[in-house]
């Protein structure tokens, strides 16, 4: 009942593994746009950039540039609480090399808004009070260990946001990962379109809403181009931030024509609803990358927390400005130091190479097995074939991209788990040389090579792990494929081979001629 049992597990592991590569059999079915896409518990595996072709791109993150607009982002807060204790600040204003300027109109509010800053921000260290034509100008600066968090944290930041951003374009099993202290490389798989990637992955996307300047206004201001050209003076304060937006969606008006829809989340529609209630009748100034998309007026207070943007779209600006807005924008500017079109035609070639260099190695292996061990020789070749079944299933059932390295791990595990059949035969030798039964010899070569099999693909396990971690993308393909050969060698040659030798009625006249 065992035996029957193994040979249950054996025959249940060969149908769920071909059902997991169903789709891999059958990639324009179950693939995307197949009539069955979405139908199936698996995926066609995935191929990686070395073997489809895609867009492989490096970035690198304005770190300078994070530093500079997270200080302008607390200086706009300070700026903002020292209204509230009524001191008269005319702005805040960060500059290059990490310092933050405030001017006051008298020596005197600039003494107070100083125990306040200090009191409030310890990571501002106070350089000096300069007279500033009739009004009076403080000056900070910050330490560097700040500004190496910033620049730290803008990289990740952008990595979260790009993987984002690329998750909404669609694109199956992409690769982001930092490299150094200040880039990003970025693999998109059957990607073809570069400039497409790159308008909208690497769009910065910073929304704000600012209003509009009224005529001699003392408030500070700056002048911003509008989409057609022309400029708009509007108040220097930032009334409210891409932070704000929750969701944004493309709909069709029959007067506005296409325009991007924004849902706020619960902070923003607060801010909303309070910076639109103060401000009837003005216009309010909707402004992205630097750039005025639309300053409609205000008619009256928006208080449900939605806001459109309109500017003469067309259909596919339109998606490309929802897609980053959803995703978030950049903290930094993202500069393209390396890009490059990956064509399929080497893939292809490589694939047929390590599929023809996978199958002329199970082949000699076979042949030699069979010729020396013969019966139990092909006992090994099943499980091995066995072996590689249950990895590519693996693969497809994890989600895992197959990778040229990913080929390489496959024909290694396999010459790897070879050297298991032939520990476990050659102890069933020694049992056999030394007068045991047949039955007896078999059960003791299993069980005196256990420890040694395991020893050997716990190590090896321990590698494969070690290579995921610390390793890049074509390393992490080896390594994923080592792991799962790892246990499927174990699998296959302890339990399978066992269950195979319990059930064939063989017979020792010849070594393993068994």
């Amino acid at each position: 009942m065992e035996n029957k049992g193994g040979l249950l597990v054996i025959l249940g592991s060969i149908v769920l593994a071909l059902l997991f590569l169903v789709p891999t059999f059958l990639p324009k079915t179950f693939g995307p746009g197949g009539s069955m896409e979405n139908s199936w518990f698996s995926k066609p595996m995935s191929l990686g950039l070395d073997l489809s072709g895609g867009v492989h791109l490096v970035y690198q993150v304005d770190t300078e540039e994070a530093v500079t607009g997270r200080l302008q982002s607390l200086a706009n807060s300070i700026r903002s609480d020292l209204l509230k204790e009524k001191i008269a600040i005319v702005r805040g204003k960060a500059s290059e090399g990490g310092l933050v300027e405030f001017i006051f109109l008298t020596e005197q509010m600039a003494v107070r808004a100083r125990d306040i800053i200090e009191k409030n921000n310890r990571d501002l260290i106070y350089k000096e009070t300069l007279p500033d034509g009739s009004r009076f100008k403080l000056v900070y600066s910050v330490s560097e260990p700040y500004k190496l968090g910033i620049k730290t944290n803008s990289v990740n930041q952008a990595v979260e946001t790009l993987r984002n951003r690329v998750d909404q374009f669609g694109v199956t099993e992409p690769m982001i990962q930092r490299v150094g202290e200040d880039r990003i490389m970025l693999q998109m798989p059957g990607v073809s379109d570069v400039a497409a990637v790159k308008r909208i992955v690497g769009k910065v996307a910073k929304l704000e809403f600012r209003l509009v300047a009224l005529p001699r206004s003392e408030v500070p201001t700056i002048t911003l181009p509008i989409k057609d050209g022309a400029t708009v003076v509007l108040e220097d304060e930032i009334k409210m931030g891409g932070d704000a937006v929750d969701k944004a969606a493309v709909s069709m008006d029959a007067q506005r024509g296409v325009t991007v829809d924004l849902s706020l989340n619960s902070e923003g529609a607060k801010t909303f609803g309070k910076v639109t209630s103060e401000n009837v009748g003005r216009q309010l100034a909707i402004i992205l990358d630097g750039k005025v998309f639309s300053n409609p007026v205000i008619e009256s207070a928006i208080l449900g927390g939605q806001a459109v943007i309109t500017g003469g779209f067309s259909p596919d600006e339109a998606r490309e400005l929802a897609v980053v807005l959803r995703s978030g924008a950049l903290p930094a500017t993202l500069n393209v130091m390396e890009e490059r079109i990956v064509g399929p035609t080497l893939g292809l070639e490589s694939i047929k190479a390590g599929v023809v260099a996978t199958l002329a190695g199970l082949a000699m292996i076979a042949t030699f097995m069979t010729l020396y061990y013969k019966k139990a020789g092909l006992v090994a070749v099943f499980t091995l074939t066995l072996n590689a079944l249950l990895i590519l299933a693996s693969l497809s059932a994890f989600g895992a991209t197959l990778t040229l390295p990913g080929i390489a791990g496959l024909a290694l595990t396999l010459g790897i788990a070879v050297d298991s059949n032939v520990i476990i035969f050659e102890r069933i030798k020694d049992e056999l040389q030394n007068g045991a039964g047949r039955d007896a010899a078999v059960s003791a070569g299993f069980d005196k090579a256990y420890s040694a099999l395991l020893d050997a693909n716990l190590t090896g396990l321990i590698s494969a792990i070690v290579l995921y971690i610390f390793g890049t993308g074509p390393i992490r393909g080896f390594a994923v494929t080592l792991s799962i050969g790892t246990l499927t060698t174990l699998f296959c040659a302890i339990f399978v081979a066992k269950v195979i030798f319990d059930l064939l009625p063989l017979r020792s006249r010849e070594g393993l001629s068994i």
